[in-house]
């Protein structure tokens, strides 16, 4: 049992060391400059060698892919904890939902700035997305409840801001097929394309007079108001995610360099 436990533990070790791997050349070359004869070639392995670990490029692809949508939600759910400490126990309804808007605005900083604080994780995501068949029907489909898991946590934050009256209640919306799907649900994935594409537009050859995080930043208020978000209190609870993020860089620069153990480069995370 011991012997199998290390074998286990040494083969998962290898196939996180490959998927590293992986990612420097999603990060260098594309999606397209990812394949297995690459993959082998940078890992100094037998080509047949990878296929132990990945059974084809689409599965390698899903894999990564997956342990991206993990890191990133692992983050957004550590960043949600520390924004609902902000909130005191003895905070009224109007503080509740100022509270509850400052959070959506929150994590619209947070996923506005994934490009510069995780660009490995979130540029994969964006390749990705304009891939064509880049991953096969069954590897994309194994994906699925790793995205989801990543849309949980906005999701839970519009349903939050919904229940204490700071927005409107999301009404049931239907997909393509008629089948129904969640209010808020329907909101999250509107809100996070959105975003998606504004910071889409930093990548114009033509060039914009703005930045995609600033066109992010208008689309959040604008949805906000159009969900049924008062407009003075909107602006309020701007203030007030941009007060936390100034403790936050505050917070950080004051900590003693020894125990920083992230890239200097890396800043702090809103």
């Amino acid at each position: 049992m011991v012997t199998t436990d290390r074998r286990t533990r040494k083969r998962a070790a290898r196939r996180d060391q490959l998927l590293d791997l992986a990612a420097e050349l999603v990060a260098t070359s594309g999606v397209d400059g990812l394949t297995m004869a690459a993959l082998a070639e940078a890992a100094d392995y037998a080509p047949a060698s990878l296929y132990t670990y990945f059974s084809s490029r689409s599965a390698l692809l899903a894999a990564l892919q997956q342990r991206a949508l993990d890191t990133l939600r692992a983050v957004a759910e550590a960043q949600v904890d520390a924004w609902s400490a902000h909130r005191g126990d003895d905070a009224d309804d109007a503080a509740g939902r100022l509270h509850c808007l400052a959070r959506l605005w929150a994590f619209s900083d947070l996923f506005l700035s994934a490009p510069e604080q995780h660009p490995e994780e979130f540029r994969l995501q964006q390749q990705l997305l304009v891939a064509t068949d880049a991953e096969e029907i069954d590897d994309a489909a194994a994906v699925v409840p790793a995205a989801m898991a990543v849309l949980a946590v906005p999701t839970r934050l519009l349903v939050d801001a919904a229940d204490a009256g700071a927005i409107d209640t999301a009404e049931q919306m239907a997909d393509p097929l008629g089948r129904p799907v969640d209010g808020a649900v329907g909101r999250t994935l509107a809100w996070v394309v959105a975003l998606n594409g504004a910071l889409l537009t930093d990548g114009l050859a033509t060039g914009l007079p703005t930045t995609g995080r600033h066109l992010g930043e208008q689309l959040t208020g604008a949805l906000l108001r159009g969900w049924g978000a008062d407009p003075a209190s909107v602006h309020h609870a701007r203030e007030l995610s941009s007060d936390w993020v100034r403790h936050a860089h505050q917070a950080h620069a004051a900590r003693p360099e020894s125990t920083d153990h992230r890239r200097s480069d890396e800043g702090p995370t809103p």
